[in-house]
């Protein structure tokens, strides 16, 4: 969990800089693509920390229908990055695939993880990695064969199968690949495919794996065709997000330890219209607070710093003004973060890292139009 709230905490620089940038250049900028790239490739990243909190505790996991082709395409550049140079990667992708329910992040970390063993099984030499998805009905006999959920049902399944061409496994290991800590001087399996199917028993799904010694491997992941949600008579009202020009005018009191953060989120908040005072942690937020409480619009402060944590600030920022809105940062998640506070509660909670429109709607939130 620490590791991953450092990393957000990275993140949070170098998302909120690209993001930026990105914003100062003209429709036709050449350098806009690679700044497209960084930004989606630290959201990822986000993404993979988020799955860190989920396996230690403190972060939540997110079921959201899911189209695995889609999912396959946006993962498709850092899985090419991520594999050998020699290995061709292809895609026998079905039209119309029906949704399955499930976490992305989960399912992103299974495709890559299976992926990434592929490539170590093909090693040096030239090969093929393909990634094959579709819908099939899956019967008795052909779930006798996988690992999967003791009460799982015959019916229709979306499945996603990773074949490659590498050096396969003979029976010894193939019986034993899902094993917790079992490894073999091949490193391409081993630890993170019991992980992988952990992942898949979560989804209430199943996973079937076919190889021979020089052959290949195959891995077949079933998931359950997701059922189609009830008509409803009126459609669902959604959350508007803040308008791109939206601006708002006051300083706001802005505390977080590490310098990279601050220096990108005062950024942001003067490209919103508003005055920063910086303080790097809770007991020169307070120097800075007593000096005229009534001069703050905001407090943008984090949750986990030196000194003076996040929680401490905040009760006695209360103290001396009880009507101040606090938004609080913090790399850990929402859920994780709440359980730290009692009756001084922040008016906002922004999850690191963000980006320029997620500091505006939390401010918007709390200050109003």
């Amino acid at each position: 969990g620490g590791i991953a709230h450092d990393f957000n905490n990275l993140l949070t620089g170098i998302l909120g800089n690209a993001c930026l940038s990105r914003g100062e250049l003209s429709g036709d900028s050449t350098i806009r693509p690679y700044l497209d790239r960084i930004i989606a490739s630290a959201g990822r990243a986000a993404e993979l920390c988020k799955q860190m909190l989920d396996y230690s505790g403190k972060g939540r996991f997110i079921v959201q229908p899911i189209n695995l082709n889609s999912l396959i395409h946006e993962t498709t550049p850092l899985l090419e990055l991520s594999t050998s140079k020699n290995v061709t990667l292809t895609a026998h992708l079905a039209p119309q695939l029906a949704d399955v329910d499930g976490d992305p992040t989960q399912l992103r970390q299974v495709v890559m993880n299976l992926i990434i063993n592929a490539s170590e099984a093909i090693g040096d030499r030239n090969g093929t990695i393909t990634v094959s998805t579709g819908v099939r009905h899956v019967d008795r006999a052909c779930l006798r064969q996988c690992h999967l959920c003791p009460d799982l049902a015959e019916g229709l399944y979306v499945f996603l199968e990773v074949s490659d061409d590498g050096c396969g496994m003979n029976e010894e290991t193939l019986a034993r690949v899902f094993d917790p800590f079992f490894t073999t001087k091949f490193t391409g399996r081993g630890l993170g495919l019991a992980a992988v199917l952990g992942i898949v028993r979560g989804h209430h799904g199943a996973i079937k794996v076919t190889s021979a010694s020089g052959r290949g491997t195959t891995f077949t992941l079933f998931l359950p065709v997701r059922e189609k949600a009830p008509a409803l008579s009126k459609p669902l009202a959604k959350a508007q997000p803040a308008e791109p020009t939206w601006r708002a005018n006051g300083t706001v009191l802005l505390v977080d330890d590490e310098e990279a953060v601050r220096s990108v989120t005062a950024r942001m908040l003067k490209n919103l219209g508003l005055e920063v005072v910086q303080a790097t942690n809770g007991q020169e937020c307070l120097e800075q607070f007593r000096v005229g409480p009534e001069r703050f619009t905001a407090v943008l402060l984090d949750l986990t710093m030196p000194h003076l944590n996040g929680q401490s600030t905040l009760r006695e920022i209360r103290r001396l003004r009880p009507d101040v809105r606090v938004i609080l940062m913090s790399g850990f998640s929402k859920e994780n973060a709440s359980l730290q506070f009692d009756q001084d509660r922040p008016s906002g909670f922004l999850q690191k890292p963000f980006k320029p429109d997620d500091l505006r709607e939390s401010l918007r939130a709390v200050l109003g139009d």
